[in-house]
């Protein structure tokens, strides 16, 4: 999977913005800063299908353990950015 991933450093992606969303059209492409990732940029119909896909697990979830309002949405949980900035 990593393979396929195209990396750019944060000064890079400005450089090349327009070059980086044509890519991103075929692959994803990921945005290091400090050789570290922090972005994921993707074509968007792509994204908006993962996150249709999101949402029927969560559905699918719900139907098994209930809606009980205590529960914290697994979604969100999911997608939280624990790191301290």
């Amino acid at each position: 999977m990593l393979e396929k991933l195209k990396f750019y450093s944060v000064a890079e992606a400005k450089a090349e913005l327009s070059k980086l969303l044509s890519e991103a059209k075929n692959q994803d492409v990921i945005i290091t800063k400090n050789g570290i990732p922090e972005a994921a940029v993707l074509k968007y119909e792509r994204y908006v299908k993962i996150m249709d896909f999101l949402e029927q697990v969560k559905d699918i979830y719900m139907l098994d353990v209930g809606s009980a309002p205590a529960l914290k949405d697994p979604i969100d949980e999911m997608l939280e950015d624990n790191q301290e900035v």
